[in-house]
């Protein structure tokens, strides 16, 4: 064990042990809260199931895709509840460990710094290009448990950076080591999501200078002195630090160390003690050394309960953004499916009032045409003993049936083409964000079948309309009667009728009577069957309005849900974040302050806000003492409730624009491109439960 160093570890990792397990039950507590929140949530989304069973009849597709995603929401809360908890029990495991994970790009010298802290052979070290660290590697430094993940930038990039940061999960504090050979935006990026795990973080520079160890003592070390210059040094220090200020962070408080580890290593290998001595001066590795210390020696026992509380934190705060975002969403495609209805219910009026007007229309147009052609049917067939068949004949001739299919085919083709129009739209516009995943979107792929939904079977039979059915029936017995009507009038009453064409006219006003008396029951039954069919086309797509209904109170049901439990994982985010703010002021000596916070939220890697208690201040030593230890800017707000006063004092004036809409108030931020905006408008939307959105 090294003890070169001006900061007693034994003392301080004996503190972080037993602080530890305070960390642990309070975060514990608080997801146990969490877990009890999202269960009540899961009930109330599978309950909005329900609402689609029983209900929707053309839009079976859609309902089993909403059912099979509303299943995805109840796991994503199940998954939700289950990672923090996992990393609880992993994290409780090793309570006697403090943890560091070392970050950096690849051939900064992070197998280097192992060997330089390890006392190794250099074996671990890579050569030139060739990169070294492929997987997860451990040891042990000081009573630090020290991590080196993979380095970042390197072929296998995203697998790299997955696996990194899923280490950096159970560190209490990063290491992030770069090079003096040029700032990459990839590193800045990097740093970036590492300051957004809440994790505290000591930069370390390696200098990379020449060094030669066989040149003569006197010499070695200069390429070493001349890139330490620290005007330099502190230029790109500044460069990197400017990179913070895109993501809408500052990076101006974040410490750094300057270090040669090349020398450091090689100081260890040489045999010549001048040697070694000169060049463990030059590297400035106790510096490195005594800056890790002093972390942990001052800031080790806050860093263990935070480790325990971001466990539970960073997911949840996650949550709580991506439901609100999705809420929001849910509720303005809910608000286009309810424009949708009302469009297809005006559609459904006039297509309805056409339709019926196109039935009457067509039924006395036929009516008209029957009446022209019995005159002339009767003055042909006055004394026809074949009249009955004759009508039959004529009767098909009109093709009754062809006529009434293709009506209620066209009509049918132009309720189609409607629906076919709204399933265009509703598949471009219609994306239920319900999950918590941007892959696990929800996509109204089919709103429905429109071969089933204009299926006229219903209305046909064997290809032949009802109304022919209807027609040849009625038809014959009434001719029949006129026929031997006919007959008898002319061998009965012949003799005795003084003109002939007065009798025959006599005779053929009778068969047209008749005639037209058929045609009458048959252009009504005709006109009864085509409304028949029509209602039923109505009735179909009544029902798919119904359909739109269910459809948007199963959206509105899940929004107001997401919108609910965005609120109350808010709270208990809250808390977490006042409880992580009172053991702070206990370790800084003044718990009696803890009072003094009525409510507090935290955006890592940006800022933290304090809502005072009523009538409260807060001193301004011990402000500058718990910034200082929380590593972030904190502001301090007067206690309010008016919830749309919070938005002011965090946001400022004329930053947003706020919406009523009855009791609900939401916000819209007005710089939607400024990352610092966002991130104050993601603090106000905590502290005020009130959404606002970009």
């Amino acid at each position: 064990m090294e003890n070169r160093n001006d900061y007693d570890l034994n003392s301080a990792l004996a503190r972080c042990r037993q602080i530890a397990q305070n960390g642990y039950e309070i975060a514990s507590a608080q997801l146990g809260i969490i877990e009890r929140t999202l269960c009540s949530a899961r009930e109330e989304t599978e309950r909005s199931v329900t609402l689609l069973n029983g209900k929707s009849v053309y839009l079976a597709d859609l309902n089993r895709l909403l059912s099979r995603q509303i299943k995805d929401i109840c796991k994503a809360f199940d998954e939700l509840s289950e990672q923090p908890r996992e990393q609880l029990k992993k994290l409780h495991g090793n309570l006697s460990s403090f943890n560091i994970t070392l970050f950096g790009r690849t051939m900064a010298g992070k197998s280097t710094l192992m060997e330089v802290l390890t006392h190794g052979d250099g074996k671990a070290i890579g050569n030139g290009a060739q990169r070294k660290t492929r997987d997860i590697r451990s040891y042990e430094w000081n009573g630090l448990r020290i991590t080196d993940v993979p380095g970042i930038g390197a072929f296998n990039g995203q697998k790299d950076e997955d696996i990194a940061f899923e280490a950096a999960k159970n560190a209490d504090m990063i290491l992030f080591l770069m090079t003096d050979d040029g700032v990459q935006s990839q590193e800045a990026e990097c740093f970036r999501s590492i300051l957004e795990l809440g994790k505290p973080v000591l930069c370390i520079m390696n200098v990379k200078a020449s060094v030669d160890i066989s040149e003569d003592v006197r010499y070695i070390t200069e390429d070493i002195d001349e890139a330490f210059q620290i005007p330099r040094l502190e230029e790109i220090r500044s460069q990197f630090v400017g990179f913070g200020s895109l993501a809408g962070q500052d990076w101006r408080a974040v410490p750094f160390v300057y270090t040669h580890l090349r020398s450091a290593f090689l100081a260890q290998q040489t045999k010549d003690p001048q040697k070694a001595a000169v060049l463990n001066a030059a590297s400035r590795i106790r510096n490195l050394k005594n800056a890790i210390a002093q972390r942990v020696a001052t800031h080790g026992e806050f860093y263990r309960v935070k480790t325990f509380i971001d466990a539970v934190a960073a997911p949840i705060g996650s949550a709580v953004d991506l439901l609100l975002e999705q809420s929001c969403l849910n509720e303005l495609q809910g608000d286009m499916i309810k424009d949708k209805k009302k469009a297809l219910h005006k559609w459904i009026e006039r297509f309805e009032k056409s339709a019926y007007d196109r039935v009457v229309s067509d039924a006395e147009e036929l009516k008209s045409k029957m009446y022209s052609d019995a005159s002339d049917f009767a003055a042909r067939n006055i004394s026809s003993k074949e009249i009955n068949a004759k009508w039959d004949k004529y009767l098909k001739e009109l093709k009754l049936n062809e006529r009434g299919k293709e009506l209620m085919n066209e009509l049918s083709q132009q309720a189609e083409g409607e629906i076919r129009e709204l399933t265009r739209s509703m598949k471009k516009e219609l994306e239920f964000a319900v999950t918590y995943s941007a892959d696990m979107t929800l996509k109204s792929r089919r709103i429905l079948d429109i071969r089933k939904l204009f299926d006229w079977s219903m209305v046909t039979a064997g290809g032949v309309l009802i109304i022919a059915a209807l027609i040849f029936p009625a038809a014959a017995p009434i001719l029949i009667i006129a026929s031997v009507g006919v007959g008898l009038v002319k061998e009965f009453f012949g003799s005795y009728l003084p003109d002939k064409t007065k009798l025959e006219r006599g005779a053929r006003e009778k068969i047209e009577v008749q005639l037209r008396e058929n045609i009458n029951s048959v252009c009504q039954k005709y006109r009864a069957s085509l409304e028949k069919s029509l209602r039923e086309i109505l009735d179909k797509l009544n029902l798919l309005e119904s359909d739109l209904d269910s459809v948007c109170e199963v959206v509105a049901e899940l929004s107001s849900t997401q919108s609910s439990l965005a609120g109350q994982l808010s709270g208990s985010l809250r808390e977490l974040h006042r409880s992580l703010l009172c053991r702070a002021l206990d370790l800084l000596g003044c718990p009696e302050l803890s009072m003094r916070i009525h409510d507090a939220a935290m955006i890592p890697g940006f800022e933290c806000a304090v809502v005072l208690a009523p009538h409260t201040v807060f001193p301004n030593r011990e402000r500058q003492e718990l910034c200082n230890l929380l590593g972030e800017g904190i502001s301090f707000l007067p206690y309010t409730e008016d919830k749309t006063e919070l938005l002011r004092m965090i946001l400022g004036s004329g930053s947003y624009t706020l919406n009523k809409h009855g009791e609900k108030i939401t916000a819209v931020l007005k710089n939607r491109d400024d990352p610092v905006s966002i991130n104050k408008a993601k603090l106000a939307q905590q502290l005020s439960g009130i959404t606002i959105t970009r």
